[in-house]
């Protein structure tokens, strides 16, 4: 459980660093993206998106795909963050 909950700005950011680093990290470009983007057009495959759950459950200590919604109904970076949201608005 969180104690000191990031704000909406903190989350969308931590997300998109994550999501630029991932992308880095494997020797892909990181291109321009923003929330209404689809999460496929950033170039992240499944597996990384696996590795981006991962990487935000060891920081923030939850996981909204176990705990409050389907993966399957994350389409952009707008839904993502917004499933971090309301994850740790709930907390």
């Amino acid at each position: 459980m969180l104690t000191d909950k990031p704000t909406e700005a903190e989350i969308e950011e931590t997300i998109h660093r994550a999501i630029v680093e991932l992308l880095e990290d494997s020797g892909r470009p990181a291109q321009a993206f923003d929330e209404e983007d689809d999460l496929i057009s950033t170039g992240l495959t499944s597996m990384d998106m696996a590795a981006l759950v991962a990487r935000l459950a060891r920081k923030w200590k939850i996981d909204p795909f176990l705990e409050m919604k389907s993966i399957t109904e994350v389409r952009t970076v707008g839904d993502l963050c917004r499933a971090y949201q309301d994850c740790i608005n709930a907390t």
